[in-house]
């Protein structure tokens, strides 16, 4: 009896060994990618907002307009300084404390479908960096003078590197006439109704002109209040994206992601700064920054 007792403690004891060796593994595991995550980008990841990408030497650049020239210059800076481009999806599932990723990560955004951002893609392209383009989805954007076609926006989501996301149907930017001042019923004739078609519209067109799925949107201005973020996640969008200045760290909100403004005016230097100390630098002492999330401030 005393030797069946013995046998049988043996298997058991065996199986307890595995158990907890499995554990304490999967423990390590655990402690090694926390331990990770806070020494890669401790001070978190920022995310670039660039516009026009001009060639006219003529041009007048500034807060969203960039020569192709200095848009080299500071790509080329990224790429010779070990910086690591990364997708939006990249982003959100790191704030969502799903994904480490490497040092030195950066977001590149071109807002508004100008049809000169095609300009940055050969460059893009040279560094196989990625990189999300934020489009007005209705006629006031797409195909209407300077902003991209159809053809142009087909061709971008095609490259497994670019991301496509809303910019809203019609982009209001009046600072009396936009999102905020409807839903907030400052605006005779407009409403959150109009606000909800401008979410909800954008992003069916998108999703059925290029047939991927459209999860993100980025605010006209910047501009939003608590009732956007709840109509944007009625719309079916799961991250938003500001321009309020900062980096973005594991566990802050995927709903008010942080942006700054590349400005066309500054040099490298400031560029450089940016990249240390994400915020919106004036380049221009008569131009006054964008700043804020609200149109009531301007």
């Amino acid at each position: 009896m005393k030797q069946s007792l013995a046998i049988l403690r043996w298997p058991i004891f065996w199986i307890g060994t595995f158990w907890i060796t499995f554990n304490v593994c999967n423990s390590s595991f655990r402690e090694s990618k926390t331990s990770l995550s806070s020494k890669t980008n401790p001070n978190g990841i920022p995310v670039l907002i660039y516009h026009e990408i001009v060639t006219d030497p003529q041009r007048e650049t500034g807060e969203t307009v960039i020569s192709l020239q200095k848009f080299e210059e500071q790509m080329q800076y990224l790429f010779s300084k070990g910086y690591n481009p990364i997708t939006m999806k990249d982003l959100i599932s790191y704030i969502r404390k799903e994904k480490v990723l490497p040092d030195k990560s950066v977001v590149l955004n071109f807002d508004d479908g100008w049809k000169n951002v095609l300009n940055a893609v050969p460059v893009l392209n040279q560094y196989s960096f990625p990189a999300s383009f934020w489009i007005i989805a209705g006629p006031k954007g797409i195909g209407n003078g300077e902003y991209l076609e159809w053809s142009d926006i087909q061709e971008l989501a095609k490259n497994p590197r670019f991301e496509i996301g809303s910019h809203t149907y019609s982009h209001p930017w009046d600072p009396n006439d936009n999102l905020v001042t409807w839903v907030d019923n400052r605006v005779d004739g407009k409403s959150e109704k109009n606000a909800l078609f401008e979410l909800k519209e954008s992003k069916r067109i998108l999703e059925s002109k290029l047939d991927i799925l459209v999860d993100y949107i980025a605010w006209p201005c910047g501009w939003y209040n608590d009732k956007l973020i709840q109509l944007a996640v009625q719309s079916g969008y799961k991250a938003i994206l500001t321009t309020e200045d900062g980096t973005n760290l594991p566990g802050g909100d995927p709903l008010k992601i942080k942006r700054v403004f590349i400005d066309g005016k500054c040099d490298l230097i400031s560029f450089i700064k940016q990249l240390e100390n994400p915020r919106y630098i004036v380049c221009q002492k008569s131009k006054k920054p964008t700043q804020g999330n609200s149109p009531y401030s301007h």
